[in-house]
């Protein structure tokens, strides 16, 4: 769970047992469920698809649309979540998608 200005990413597939106070934050799924914001498909061994489902905003209010990328990675995870995690904040962060296309994670 990283909570970054008044937005919080948040797996969307575990339960926590912790209270988390969600007014007044924006929040943002991400998971292996449909349900979630942000989901991963065709996983393999090189990379996997990010899958943003709906759209979000940036930390500087600006939007991003509903859109796939492309992930590499140098050897494949054993636990997908993190890079769902990260690359979101990344998002949220004000990079641009095409920044996937020369990082290697």
């Amino acid at each position: 769970m990283i909570k970054i200005g008044n937005t919080l990413i948040i797996n969307g597939d575990i339960s926590y047992e912790e209270n988390i106070n969600l007014i007044d934050m924006y929040t943002i799924t991400y998971g292996l469920s449909n349900r979630s914001t942000v989901t991963a498909s065709s996983i393999d061994q090189n990379s996997f698809t990010y899958c943003l489902q709906r759209k979000i905003y940036t930390i500087y209010g600006e939007e991003i649309l509903p859109q796939e990328f492309n992930v590499f990675f140098r050897k494949e995870p054993n636990d997908i979540y993190p890079y769902l995690e990260f690359i979101t904040l990344l998002l949220l962060c004000g990079n641009d998608v095409n920044i996937f296309k020369d990082i290697l994670f």
